[in-house]
């Protein structure tokens, strides 16, 4: 025991590294001596000690000898965990007499000599062992949980299919295949744990199963019902561990030998397969939701005749065709094959279908009537066609509302006269309305008014629901919105002006007239100081003349208006005054 208070024991730890040779490349640790934030010393417990001490802080050194320097000089830590190096009783620094009641100083070492223990555990995956083997299916991970008993885990380390590297959290396992994970935990003070290893194999592919048609069958998949369904089913890791199947998403069942095609009806079935190992890995996946599937016709039955019709067509009353219609004919047959479809046309002689056919091209109802057999003569039922030839084509008018005025020959109309187009088809039916103005492009048909003066040509034409065609028509007019001019005169000229207004003598008379370039003047029509229009009846003078209306003397303000035959309209406005003052 070290019974001077003033002794700083000062423990130099002298270590060597050990080196332990595992694969895959474990590294080697040094042991040392670890201090943790509480200043615990931690010694690898196979790490010598040399004790040396100070009479002073910081002063110089003198190495302690043992009574027995075998075992003192270095000394060695017996215990695993709590060791102390001690002085029997503890003296008061300032009187330097035993402390009362008495008591050890006590310097505490913690020794470790043990390495940590790690456990893996195998976390989500289905597993199975077989011989001695253990499989696991998806979604595999693995987790290391390390203790240590004195100075703590400083690190775990793993290795799969590479290198050692650090483990902190859960790892997934995604190769597919027999496998080693090796792994091992370190403390602080160097002590590292005898590398652990675990073999397994991952198992992350479905099994393949593969089905066989045993007897009558036609292709492959036209069954006599006398057949059967073979399966065979195998898997490369776990071992296949059941194979199912189901008709018709029907009931599943568990495949035990050959399946018979009792119970099902003529006609088309889905045959669904799959197998599942040993750690849940189903073919198809989704519980065999996406499985393979097998599928066939099991025949019964004699063919089946149909037929189509071909071009112009439209459903009416009628099923409408045109001359340009044609109508093929087919059969199918779910065992033998079919030998021949016959068809006979508004009752006629009966022949036998070889290519596409067209109907009489006369206005109104045709039918045909047709049926087929196999090569084992199964003659199926009669089957019908019902058409209305529709060999017209639809018949379009042209309409001019108003204004519009016609002069031998020639229609004069406005920019804003209506032009309809009025069609009928008393068959399949209008499909549509076309027009052009003047040669340029065919345009879809809505009311519509012409611009632009002069001559315009107006092309239309129809289509019917099975598109006979109307030859082109064709429509002229002459388009007019220019209003009259209008041409006032007076019988005498101006004695003076007033105002910068002419000034006539109240024994004038105003002449008025009005000319129309294409369709004539209608009416004429004046008001005078600002009065109603009243018409013009005079071809001559203005009546208000003749009335003695400019008798006055006075500013007169007369208002022309002129209308042609189209309802073009042109107004003029005259002033002046009658009298004898002028400026």
């Amino acid at each position: 025991m070290i019974r001077n208070s003033y002794l700083v024991l000062l423990a130099t730890v002298l270590f060597s590294a050990a080196t332990f040779a595992q694969q895959p490349n474990k590294p080697t640790y040094e042991k040392q001596v670890y201090i943790d934030g509480a200043g615990n010393i931690y010694v690898q417990k196979g790490l010598p000690l040399y004790l040396n001490f100070s009479t002073e802080p910081n002063g110089k050194n003198y190495s302690l000898k043992g009574k027995n320097p075998k075992y003192s000089e270095p000394m060695y830590l017996d215990t695993e965990g709590s060791n102390y190096i001690r002085s029997k009783w503890a003296v008061d620094p300032e009187t330097k007499k035993t402390v009362i009641p008495q008591q050890e100083v006590l310097y505490e070492l913690m020794a470790d000599g043990l390495a940590p223990r790690t456990n893996v555990t195998f976390l989500t995956a289905p597993r199975y062992t077989r011989g001695g083997k253990t499989y696991f299916g998806k979604n595999l991970s693995f987790s290391l949980k390390a203790t240590d008993g004195v100075s703590g885990v400083k690190m775990t380390q793993y290795a799969l299919n590479g290198a050692y590297v650090d483990y902190s959290s859960n790892v997934s396992v995604t190769k597919e295949g027999e496998q080693t994970l090796y792994w091992y935990s370190v403390d602080f003070v160097g002590n590292d744990e005898e590398t652990r290893s675990s073999t397994f194999t991952l198992d992350i592919t479905a099994p393949k199963t593969n089905y066989e048609v045993v007897g009558i069958n036609k292709g492959g998949n036209i069954l006599s019902p006398t057949a059967k369904l073979k399966l065979t089913s195998s898997d490369n890791l776990s071992g296949v561990k059941f194979t199912s199947y189901q008709f018709d998403g029907g009931t599943t069942r568990r495949y035990g030998g050959q399946v018979s095609m009792a119970g099902l009806s003529d006609g088309e079935h889905v045959f669904k397969y799959y197998s599942e190992d040993n750690v849940k890995n189903v073919e198809g996946g989704d519980g065999g939701a996406s499985a393979s599937t097998f599928k066939f016709y099991l025949d019964r039955i004699p063919p089946v005749p149909t037929h189509q019709v071909i071009g112009d067509q439209h459903q009416g009353k009628y099923l409408y065709i045109s001359p340009r219609t044609t109508i093929a004919l087919a059969a199918t047959d779910n065992k033998s094959g079919v030998k021949n479809v016959y068809y006979r046309i508004d009752g006629g002689e009966r022949g036998i279908f070889s290519s596409n056919f067209k109907m009489p091209d006369v206005l109104g109802t045709h039918n045909v009537k047709y049926d087929a057999n196999d090569q084992v003569d199964n003659l199926s039922g009669n089957k019908y066609i019902n058409v209305f030839m529709d060999n017209l084509a639809p018949e379009t008018g042209i309409f001019y509302g108003k204004p519009q005025f016609m002069d031998r020959d020639t229609l004069f109309v406005t920019s804003k006269t209506p032009i309809t187009l009025r069609t009928r088809d008393p068959h399949s039916g209008v499909q549509s309305v076309e027009y052009k103005v003047d040669g340029g492009s065919f345009k879809t048909y809505s009311p519509f008014n012409m611009s632009g003066e002069g001559y315009h040509t107006i092309t239309f034409k129809s289509k019917d629901n099975v598109n006979n065609v109307e030859q082109d028509k064709n429509s002229s007019c002459l388009v007019d919105d220019t209003a009259p001019e209008i041409f006032v005169k007076f019988s005498i000229q101006p004695i003076g002006t007033k105002k910068g207004l002419p000034i006539y003598p109240n024994y004038t008379r105003m002449y008025v007239a009005a000319t129309d370039k294409k369709v004539g003047t209608e009416t004429i029509q004046y008001s005078m100081d600002d009065g109603a229009l009243t018409l013009y009846s005079s071809p001559q003078t203005l009546d208000a003349s003749e009335q003695s209306r400019f008798r006055k003397n006075k500013k007169y303000k007369v208002r022309v208006v002129a209308k042609d035959k189209l309802g073009n309209q042109s107004e003029k406005v005259v002033e002046f005054y009658v009298g004898r003052d002028s400026e």
